[in-house]
């Protein structure tokens, strides 16, 4: 009989590492952790046993330790429905900056799936916007901690849980991140959205409208068709179904979604008019990342060096099959299935329907929603990185 992993284990465990780091020395440490029960760490029974087993002997090992911090405590919040996870950040930021003190660091642990993490992301990024005093504080006293625990684990603190705790052993420091923001550059009514499409919601939630936010990766075409699959599979079959779906989505992508001309105008800084380049050509992908040197869950490199954009004209199905290992280890760089570009805002023309994908949410983009703007934000969250 397995014993499973509960939050209190993971609270518990992140907590005795958070107090003994030295960059919370002097201070009392507030955590407020967002748990997502359906995660695949609860739901399978493999995963599940075997996180228990790994928090519980760091905790073990670590509680010995002398604390750097004054004081450390933690509340648990559960989520219930699509939504509550961003209901509960508001809620949340908004009591942590109505009782802010000076020898105070407060955290917002996100203990769950993509899905999960995006929410909480998004509602502290649009807390940080919506006045110059709390971006101040949400810049500086409030970080955010995102953990591991689903099947993609697209822009989390590492891309396992081993990772993880890795990083929260080790000398911290802290860091201000920015975002990406997606959004129909001409503006559009969510009636009008799908108007062309007998069943509109077949492909994405119908509660998941623009203006998007990614944290990690947005992209449009193959890769995000591959994150529908697997989204699709792995509510019926909990597990981790992505290289199964790489395979069969190239099979039957083209025929959900013909390939279009894509037509993607990149810009050095937010604010110019000029392009300083563009892109013409049937695609099968785009991917757009807050920077380079990002992966998606499972640590495939789809952004492999310093350049931020990836750009993957069509191809022919067994070109697909055959170079998809490059898109595993980043290898597709020295080849022409793809390049790499730089860019701070790229706006993209498109004349087929196609699926969006951020940090794992997908939504189904018609012709409405082009030109999109795809562009970074200014710092708006705050983490925890290696020193």
């Amino acid at each position: 009989m397995y014993d499973f992993l509960t939050p209190d284990d993971i609270a518990e465990c992140i907590m005795v590492l958070l107090s003994r780091n030295k960059i919370f020395a002097g201070k009392k440490i507030h955590a407020s952790f967002i748990v997502n029960m359906v995660a695949g760490c609860f739901t399978n029974n493999k995963k599940s046993h075997k996180y228990k087993t790994l928090f519980n002997s760091i905790y073990k090992e670590y509680k010995y330790f002398p604390s750097c911090a004054l004081s450390s405590d933690y509340k648990i919040f559960y989520t219930e429905y699509c939504g509550h996870a961003k209901e509960l950040a508001e809620s949340v930021v908004t009591q942590q900056i109505a009782s802010l003190e000076d020898n105070t660091e407060y955290l917002i642990v996100t203990a769950g799936g993509d899905g999960t993490s995006l929410e909480v992301q998004t509602a502290l990024y649009k807390t940080a916007i919506s006045s110059p005093q709390k971006k101040d504080a949400i810049l500086n006293k409030i970080t955010v901690l995102r953990l591991p625990l689903g099947t993609g684990n697209d822009g989390t603190d590492g891309h396992s849980i081993e990772e993880l705790l890795d990083l929260l052993k080790g000398p911290l420091i802290f860091s201000n991140e920015r975002a990406l923001k997606i959004y129909p550059q001409n503006n559009v009514t969510s009636e009008n959205l799908f108007a062309a499409k007998k069943n509109p919601y077949k492909y994405c939630d119908k509660d998941f409208l623009p203006p998007w936010y990614a944290f990690n990766i947005a992209s449009i075409g193959l890769d995000a068709y591959v994150v529908y699959m697997t989204n699709r599979i792995k509510n019926k079959l909990p597990g981790n179904f992505y290289h199964f779906c790489v395979p069969l989505s190239g099979l039957i992508y083209n025929k959900d979604f013909p390939i279009g001309n894509a037509k993607v105008s990149l810009f050095k800084n937010s604010n110019d008019s000029t392009p300083e380049e563009i892109l013409e050509a049937p695609i099968t992908l785009l991917a757009f990342g807050v920077s380079g040197y990002r992966v998606y869950g499972g640590g495939h490199k789809i952004l492999p060096n310093f350049h931020n954009l990836c750009f993957a004209p069509k191809v022919s199905l067994p070109c697909l099959i055959l170079n998809n290992k490059k898109f595993e280890d980043g290898s597709f760089e020295s080849t022409k299935i793809a390049t790499l570009h730089s860019a701070e805002k790229i706006i993209i023309e498109y004349d087929k329907p196609v699926l969006l994908q951020c940090d794992g949410e997908v939504a189904l983009l018609c012709k409405e929603h082009f030109p999109l703007v795809m562009e970074k934000t200014d710092p708006c969250l705050r983490t925890l990185k290696k020193a």
